[in-house]
């Protein structure tokens, strides 16, 4: 593929505009999320924030949306043993994770009224507002959007792309966790390039994004059950 200077200048100039719309989506979300909710926990605004919105700006700067890993995902056997050993190491951590002093207590206020199942049922309507916006915004945005830009308009070779954008989206997600616990925050520091690998390995968002749920449906059976 041919790349003149001007479509060189149209990356440099294309690749702060995925930073800064991150920037900007995280930013409002963190402040006024709950600005626009349907019922008591479904966050509207986070999907128009980390979907919506990203996909406006990837039409905008011609980032096709076939390149964003939101295909199917390629599972070979190497990934696919990764995979399961993932699932069957996080209860694991969980289990330790339920007997650390004080971490819950953060979430005192949270998901804690009504029966187990109707605390269940309102988290989950609350997570799937918040988790595919959150998985798209990353690792679909972010992570894929970066990797074409810097591959397809810069010319990089794609383990030089891929290790950069990895790197970014680890920025964004470790900094985003500092608002949560410290033990979140830890945590994001291995979670965040696993699942970014996740996502590279087999081409598409919904493996990570099927490991983070696992996560999540595992953190609030340990709060309800405590």
């Amino acid at each position: 593929m041919m790349r003149t200077d001007t479509g060189r200048s149209s990356a440099i100039f294309y690749l702060p505009v995925v930073i800064a719309t991150a920037l900007v989506v995280q930013l409002i979300g963190r402040y006024h999320a709950g600005a626009l909710m349907i019922g008591q926990s479904f966050y509207l605004s986070w999907i128009l924030l980390r979907i919506v919105l990203p996909v406006i700006v990837l039409l905008i700067l011609g980032i096709p949306l076939t390149h964003i890993g939101i295909g199917m995902p390629s599972i070979d056997r190497k990934t696919g043993i990764a995979i399961i050993l993932i699932v069957i190491l996080l209860p694991v951590v969980f289990l330790w994770i339920y007997f650390v002093k004080g971490y819950f207590n953060f979430y005192s206020g949270s998901f804690r009224s009504g029966s187990g199942a109707g605390r269940f049922l309102q988290f989950m309507i609350f997570t799937s507002s918040t988790l595919t916006g959150w998985e798209f915004l990353h690792r679909g945005f972010l992570l894929f959007g970066i990797i074409y830009l810097l591959t397809e308009r810069e010319g990089l070779p794609a383990a030089a792309a891929s290790l950069t954008a990895v790197c970014l989206v680890w920025a964004f997600e470790v900094l985003f966790h500092f608002i949560k616990p410290e033990l979140e925050a830890a945590g994001m520091l291995i979670g965040s390039p696993v699942l970014s690998w996740l996502a590279l390995r087999t081409r598409s968002i919904w493996i990570p994004l099927l490991i983070h749920f696992i996560v999540e449906v595992l953190f609030i059976l340990s709060l309800i059950l405590r």
